[in-house]
């Protein structure tokens, strides 16, 4: 391992300690200054000392974790960190998983998790167009419900009136601000 070694840990909640982490880090040998710690879920994409951890890492270097769900809860965004740090020449190892993504055994791994994702994906998408269908099978219909043709022209005359806002002219008529813009574009048009 060339550059310098990072570790990463994190809590779901304030209230949970990274201490077991960390000393599993400072066992495997990371610095207890090279230690980047978050405290918030690790389904969130917004995760403070990642985004630090990420700013620092250089081609070389190696980051740690106690485990897999440590680094993500979400495959997806998982496998965006650990390819991104593969493009950079970035190693990353996983102590629980005993997980080197350096080595072949790891890069399998890899393209495992990624067709796991995909596969994950492609059930969701399924399971989404199956309930619609399902829905349009008993007669409903998805979608917003139009609005009426009458109470649009009346926002608009309103709008065209100069005498209203757009906030009194949402409370008179029920027509938003955004499906009034979009009538008024669409008759410039």
């Amino acid at each position: 391992m060339g550059g310098k070694i990072f570790g990463y840990a994190r809590v779901s909640t304030q209230d949970q300690s990274l201490n077991r982490q960390t000393d599993v880090l400072i066992e495997y040998g990371v610095n207890e200054e090279d230690i980047f710690t978050d405290k918030i879920s690790g389904t969130k994409f917004n995760r403070p000392a990642l985004d630090d951890l990420q700013k620092v890492l250089r081609s070389g270097d190696t980051v740690i974790t106690e485990s897999l769900s440590r680094l993500s809860r979400s495959t997806q965004d998982l496998l965006t960190i650990l390819d991104g740090w593969q493009n950079r020449g970035i190693t990353y190892i996983s102590i629980k998983e005993q997980l080197d993504f350096s080595t072949s055994t790891g890069k399998l791994m890899l393209t495992v998790l990624a067709a796991l994702s995909q596969f994950e994906r492609d059930a969701i998408r399924d399971r989404v167009c199956e309930g619609l269908a399902s829905a349009r099978a008993r007669g409903r219909v998805g979608g917003r419900p139009k609005t009426d043709k009458g109470t649009l022209k009346k926002a608009i005359k309103l709008y065209e009136a100069k005498t209203h806002s757009i906030r009194e002219i949402k409370e008179i008529t029920g027509v938003s601000p955004s499906v009034l813009y979009r009538a008024l574009r669409e008759s410039k048009e």
